[in-house]
């Protein structure tokens, strides 16, 4: 092998490497939910999510009741929470209808 086709195939593996590096970069980062329950009052609670740390949604009434019914207990509100975030965390919208609200057993 001459020194000109070392020095091309070298030249061919260092643009393969920057290549697959700047694709590897450009990946999709995966996006993360979290949140809390805070107290708004005493026997009110709601909750809010963070998307990558920064402020996404504050729920402080029960979502698909009808009317501003805070959660009772920090329990309920946890409950709620978990759903949606879970929901969020598969891609799907964070909406939850009455029925969900009924199998999580809410006290409204």
């Amino acid at each position: 092998m001459n020194k000109l086709t070392m020095i091309k195939n070298l030249l061919i593996y260092v643009i393969f490497v920057l290549v697959f590096q700047l694709f590897s970069a450009c990946k999709e980062k995966a996006i993360a939910f979290d949140g809390i329950v805070y107290q708004i009052e005493e026997n009110k609670f709601g909750y809010e999510i963070y998307l990558q740390g920064k402020p996404f949604i504050k729920q402080e009434n029960i979502p698909a009741i009808e009317g501003n019914h805070s959660f009772k207990d920090s329990l309920d509100a946890l409950k709620t929470l978990d759903k949606v975030l879970e929901r969020l965390n598969k891609g799907e919208k964070p909406s939850l209808t009455e029925s969900d609200i009924q199998q999580l057993k809410i006290k409204i």
